[in-house]
């Protein structure tokens, strides 16, 4: 998915300013390439949130189960270690959402000049 995104920002960046109607049918495939990695990134967002109930359902379960405060203790460290990594995910769904979102605009500001 990043690959797809940054290959889409690459080539909006390497593209001429101004459209002209040659240009039109490179915006249409840029179009297309933006829609498959929208689509990626929301596959992404609702594979994040199945992973994340996912966790939250496991934790619980051991919590549950777990005898004594050295279980606890070590549940406890995986939960804060799990809340890293989602934070983290979240960061860069951020940073590729903001390079999309600049795609975006730039590519619609040149479909709007073939118009």
């Amino acid at each position: 998915m990043k690959a797809l995104i940054l290959a889409s920002a690459i080539l909006l960046a390497t593209t001429a300013a101004s459209a002209s109607n040659d240009n039109c049918k490179a915006l249409k495939a840029e179009l297309q390439s933006m829609k498959d990695a929208q689509s990626q990134i929301m596959n992404s967002l609702v594979s994040n949130h199945e992973t994340f109930a996912s966790t939250l359902e496991e934790y619980s379960d051991n919590l549950v189960v777990a005898s004594g405060e050295t279980s606890k203790k070590s549940i406890t460290k995986e939960m804060k270690a799990s809340a890293k990594a989602f934070r983290t995910r979240g960061v860069q769904g951020k940073r590729m959402s903001d390079k999309l979102q600049e795609a975006t605009s730039d590519l619609l500001t040149r479909v709007a000049e073939c118009l």
